[in-house]
């Protein structure tokens, strides 16, 4: 009868043994995707930074550049601006395509698990 209750008490204790390192195990692997996530978020943000800047740089060149074609560097910028609504309008009309879908893509791919 000892045996017994002491293989029970036993196999309950591997139980919990178990059911801690598996919760563990889930924990780690959550905080390794939800870090891994941020990073590629984070690259991604930086890498978006420098594109912004190097574009405001080139649109400003191009705009003086422009003007001077002009004679009216008003007229460069007037131009370049009215670019910008157009490429505006078109980023709007394809937003999910261009935007939401590929980003939502990006984050389900992130927190996929691991197949065994």
């Amino acid at each position: 009868m000892e045996n017994s209750a002491a293989s029970i008490e036993k196999l309950f204790e591997r139980i919990e043994q178990y059911s801690k390192t598996s919760l563990d195990l889930y924990k780690y692997s959550a905080i390794y995707e939800t870090a891994a996530l941020f990073s590629s978020l984070a690259v991604k943000l930086i890498m978006t930074l420098v594109i912004f800047i190097v574009a405001l740089l080139f649109t400003i060149a191009l705009s003086l550049w422009m003007g001077d074609i002009l004679e009216n560097t008003a007229y460069g910028f007037l131009i370049m601006g009215f670019f910008y609504i157009v490429l505006g309008v078109f980023v709007f009309l394809f937003r999910n395509t261009w935007i939401k879908t590929p980003m939502s893509n990006f984050v389900i791919k992130s927190f996929e698990l691991p197949k065994h």
